[in-house]
């Protein structure tokens, strides 16, 4: 696997190469060391401009990749690409994923998530309903995704760690810098408790350019954005943007017009985001999320064949094609189907199995 991050590292050094453009040879060679190798595969499909560029990369890229990946390591961080099982199945579906994210804590293999972010200036009102926001979420054993700012992202992380919920903050920074510097124990705690992903190199300070792009990140590893307080100028309304062009659904609170801190969100409500009046309307949009969280926290705690049982339910699938697919006879896979139908983990309607 080791060579296969590197690949990834080095294809980003790339001059001209971007994120974009990575996913799409992923999608056609499935391995990234082989056009790396063998640059000429690319002209029939990506054209000879991209050839070259491969071909003629300087030849120390190699080395950098590798150092990079050492700084990683040297910092406490893992990195996992596109092609590693536990890469976030949502963020792979947007148009120019980051090729790999840094990442410390835990990353789980399966989560729902919803992202809820806002201004860093915020008043009592803001406070109270993400607050609110989150503990629905956590009750719900979703994963709550912010940005790790000030004001509105730092209440939603904090509330989520105090309710005993899983977070992740998206970094606009390296993995191993920490920004507001006031946040160092926050980011202590969402560390020993949740997770924290970059996809800058190690070292890179946060800067008015790395935000929106890391905003793409939270909006792209969300099933929907929530916005519950956000300024005119606000860089959320950057995200719930992001989140709209995904197809994601954009929620935002209304406010009341005077307040300063909250025209964002009414200008989201203008455009045709949906009115969060109650935080119990996320589910009125999304009403597979509720409770979704909590089964997918039991499917981590499967066994190998339940587990595998799991991955093969991206469709439904009839009985006997699942038997022969998981190795066993029908007779004794219908024992474990009827376990996990009782734990609401699928279910089983006429000899066809289903993901619930």
């Amino acid at each position: 696997m080791e060579g296969k991050i590197i690949d990834h590292i080095e294809f980003s050094l790339i001059k001209g190469v971007g994120s974009r453009r990575i996913k799409q040879i992923y999608e056609v060679f499935g391995d990234l060391g082989v056009p790396l190798e063998n640059p000429e595969l690319l002209v029939d499909t990506f054209g000879e401009g991209l050839y070259l560029a491969v071909k003629n990369r300087p030849s120390d890229l190699r080395k950098r990749a590798e150092e990079e990946y050492r700084k990683a390591r040297q910092v406490g961080a893992e990195v996992v690409v596109l092609g590693d099982g536990r890469y976030p199945s949502l963020l792979k579906e947007i148009p120019d994923p980051p090729p790999y994210l840094y990442v410390k804590g835990k990353l789980p293999r399966r989560f729902s998530s919803l992202s809820v972010v806002g201004s860093r200036k915020f008043s009592g009102y803001g406070e109270n309903i993400t607050k609110k926001v989150v503990d629905l979420l956590v009750e719900n054993g979703i994963t709550v995704v912010s940005g790790l700012a000030s004001g509105i992202d730092s209440i939603a992380h904090s509330r989520c760690v105090e309710k005993g919920g899983f977070t992740v903050a998206v970094l606009g920074s390296g993995i191993d810098q920490v920004f507001p510097p006031e946040n160092r124990k926050l980011y202590r705690l969402i560390e020993e408790n949740g997770c924290i992903l970059s996809e800058f190199p190690v070292g890179t300070k946060a800067s008015r350019y790395t935000f929106p792009q890391r905003n793409r990140v939270i909006a792209g590893l969300s099933y929907g954005t929530v916005i519950t307080e956000a300024g005119e100028k606000s860089g959320a309304l950057i995200t719930a943007r992001y989140s709209n062009e995904y197809g994601r659904v954009v929620f935002s609170v209304p406010t009341n017009i005077n307040n300063p801190y909250g025209r964002g969100s009414n200008l989201l409500l203008k455009e045709g985001a949906v009115p969060l009046v109650s935080p119990e309307d996320i589910f009125e949009h999304l009403p597979y999320l509720k409770g979704k969280g909590k089964r997918e926290e039991r499917i981590t705690e499967l066994d190998g064949v339940q587990e595998r049982i799991i991955s093969l339910l991206n469709a439904p699938i009839h009985v006997d094609l699942l038997a022969e697919k998981v190795g066993m006879p029908v007779s004794e896979l219908t024992v474990v189907l009827f376990q996990m139908e009782m734990e609401e983990l699928l279910s089983v309607k006429d000899g066809i199995v289903y993901r619930v």
